[in-house]
């Protein structure tokens, strides 16, 4: 077939391509994550491990690849040309995958899975991330700074572009292929942070823009499933309005001129913990909760010790009832270990909180 043998004969170079903490390990591999974090760089530097001729990859993204007819030529050619490495990008689970030794597959939705496949989950750079992504400054402050600015998506934090929010907005565009989604996005984004419920978003949408409340709850669970946005449950109460963030704590500022550097430093913190797979509920008074290692995290911001200790004195009842034994304070400038009322507390700037995960 024309398609499969246009691809087998493909060239890769990924110049480009730094090191991400992920690798992949397994013979079959399923490899999630939001477009534009990095998954097909990732996987052209797995190809690089082969000998040309070994593997096979199809990009269901291009326009020119018919899945039917893939799905109806695979099987032979695969044997033919004795492929040990089946690579598909963007697959659509359409057909039963033939018999091959590895199988690698990608896409940005996570509902989709298959018996006997390891998962992967490929996020935009956490922060030790994005300092191997910068090979020019070496101060760890500015490297923050830079950061905080340009957000975690690699193909921005490598551009050459000093406009980030245009960029972000033409990459927005591209991943939210019609306007009602991204408006529902950017209204989610501006509400970074903050405590929400889908009904208040519907009123606020329905005043300018035609939408159904079932259209508003697909797209979200939709936004949800690409991981492009995340909902947080207060801990134990799963009724109670939800905390929203979004993949990248500068995606707002690309979408709004409304400033809310609070609520953007506590999107970071979470994005990183995220990134290390932990589960994430709040609490009041508490920014993030991790019930597995009753670990409570605070983030302030610019304050001093002695604000910060009055702040965690007021939160003692609400740590013993969680049964709180550990308490992080993520901060831009204190650093102190301290103990409180029997808890143990350290106080971090971001930099050094992020980098002992």
């Amino acid at each position: 077939m024309q398609t499969l043998q246009f691809f087998y004969e493909m060239n890769f170079k990924n110049s480009l391509f730094l090191d991400r903490k992920l690798s992949i390990t397994h013979k079959k591999t399923i490899l999630y994550g939001p477009r534009k974090s990095g998954k097909s760089h990732l996987i052209v530097d797995h190809l690089s491990h082969y000998e040309k001729g070994s593997y096979l990859y199809i990009d269901f993204s291009d326009d020119r690849v018919e899945p039917h007819l893939v799905a109806e030529h695979l099987p032979l050619f695969v044997q033919k040309n004795r492929i040990k490495l089946l690579v598909i990008e963007h697959f659509d689970f359409s057909f039963e995958l033939p018999n091959v030794d590895e199988i690698l597959l990608s896409t940005s939705f996570t509902c989709k899975t298959l018996v006997g496949f390891d998962s992967l989950t490929l996020y935009p750079l956490d922060f030790e991330e994005f300092i191997s992504f910068d090979k020019k400054h070496s101060n760890i402050e500015h490297l923050f700074n830079l950061f905080a600015s340009h957000g975690t998506y690699p193909h921005i934090v490598q551009s050459v572009e000093q406009d980030y929010q245009r960029q972000m907005q033409m990459m927005l565009h591209l991943i939210l292929n019609d306007t009602t989604t991204f408006l529902i996005y950017k209204r989610l984004c501006e509400l970074q942070g903050s405590k929400i419920s889908l009904f208040q978003i519907y009123n606020h949408l329905k005043s300018f823009t035609k939408i159904s409340k079932d259209k508003l709850y697909a797209i979200t669970s939709e936004l949800i499933d690409q991981k492009l946005l995340f909902f947080i449950e207060k801990y134990n109460q799963p009724s109670a309005a939800k905390k929203v963030y979004p993949i990248d704590f500068a995606l707002k500022d690309a979408l709004t001129f409304k400033k809310d550097f609070l609520k953007r430093f506590e999107n970071m913190v979470f994005l990183e913990l995220i990134k290390r797979d932990k589960n994430v509920f709040y609490e009041e008074g508490i920014d993030f909760f991790i019930p597995e290692e009753s670990l409570a995290i605070v983030c302030v911001g610019f304050a001093t010790t002695e604000a910060i200790e009055m702040k965690l004195q007021k939160l003692l009842p609400t740590f013993w009832a969680l049964h709180v034994k550990r308490i992080e304070v993520v901060t831009l400038s204190s650093e102190s270990t301290k103990d409180i009322e029997g808890f143990s507390f350290s106080i971090a700037p971001f930099w050094e909180w992020a980098l002992q995960l």
